[in-house]
């Protein structure tokens, strides 16, 4: 029996923020001596209608970070770790507003391995509470 690439992230598959939060969205994995490829991290929205496509929002391939292919989250989003190979992957999305509401996927391969975890991401409106004054 061989053991290749896991994903060792149990952190809860349900995320809730407010706007203008940032949230860290988990996803650590183990390598094995049977993955010989170049490591390559990807994460992906699947937007919350499922009529439109996925989205590539950041990607981690040949050493090099690039996170410019969804310009709705360009400059909002970051891997957690400034090296992925460490075994963390995990995606930090800055200033949260309503639309970055969806699915997110983040993809580890290393050949022979692949494996991937889905979060929901819920980004509720800000709560604005008034006072009632009576005179």
């Amino acid at each position: 029996l061989t053991r290749s690439l896991t994903i060792t992230s149990v952190d809860p598959s349900v995320f809730e923020k407010a706007q203008g939060e940032k949230v860290t969205l988990p996803c650590t994995f183990e390598l094995s001596e049977e993955d010989i490829g170049p490591l390559d991290i990807e994460w992906v929205l699947i937007p919350a209608d499922n009529q439109k496509k996925e989205y590539v929002i950041i990607m981690y391939a040949v050493d090099k970070v690039y996170d410019h292919f969804y310009s709705p989250l360009t400059g909002r989003v970051q891997f957690t770790n400034l090296d992925p190979r460490s075994g963390d992957g995990s995606l930090d999305i800055l200033n949260l507003k309503a639309a970055d509401t969806g699915t997110y996927q983040c993809k580890v391969k290393k050949a022979p391995g692949v494996q991937s975890k889905k979060i929901q991401l819920n980004v509720l409106g800000k709560l604005i509470s008034f006072l009632k004054c009576s005179v």
